[in-house]
């Protein structure tokens, strides 16, 4: 099943990006964002992430639509052990300006589909625990022009993993965003 969804993933972040360098002439729009999510349920936690949550590419398909590769990791050690968090999705940014550009503020729709995952190892154990889970989520943010090249992105979404560890989490989202065009 693991092997499946990463493959999916795979081929999508594929199709999206070579869909994406047919759109040259719009330029990219590269990210970062800082952000908190807050888990629901049982067994729950918040993390916060800042200055970087994760790092995305957005390729403009036309003036409404953008297909938005985002890849976040990390990794902790210490007393013997280590943990590290992974996460990628590929989202579809639908601009609810009919003249969404990059010097307009505008809201945004984001549904997006990707993996998650965790891996925690202890030095001398080899009883590592770890797991890789479908995504899906939706989120809703504003750009904000800063200056030529340079905006401000907002967001809050919700998010639900599936998988052998099913969750759903709530996340707040602030980035900047660099155009290369």
């Amino acid at each position: 099943m693991t092997i499946r969804i990463r493959a999916v993933i795979a081929s999508a972040v594929f199709f999206a990006a070579s869909a994406a360098s047919a759109q040259t002439s719009r330029g990219v729009e590269l990210g970062i964002d800082a952000g908190v999510a807050i888990g629901l349920g049982d067994n729950s936690q918040t993390v916060i992430s800042f200055p970087a949550q994760a790092f995305r590419a957005g390729f403009a398909m036309s003036d409404r639509i953008s297909i938005e590769p985002k890849l976040g990791f990390s990794i902790s050690t210490g007393d013997n052990s280590t943990s590290s968090s992974y996460r990628a999705e590929v989202g579809a940014l639908y601009h609810l300006s009919p003249r969404a550009d990059r010097m307009r503020s505008g809201v945004y729709v984001r549904p997006f589909a990707g993996i998650a995952g965790f891996n925690v190892s202890v030095d001398g154990d080899d009883n590592d625990v770890g797991d890789t889970n479908g995504l899906l989520g939706v989120g809703v943010g504003l750009k904000v022009p800063l200056i030529s090249r340079l905006s401000t992105r907002f967001e809050a979404n919700v998010a639900g993993t599936f998988g052998d560890e099913s969750n759903s989490q709530i996340g707040l989202l602030a980035g900047l965003s660099f155009f290369t065009r």
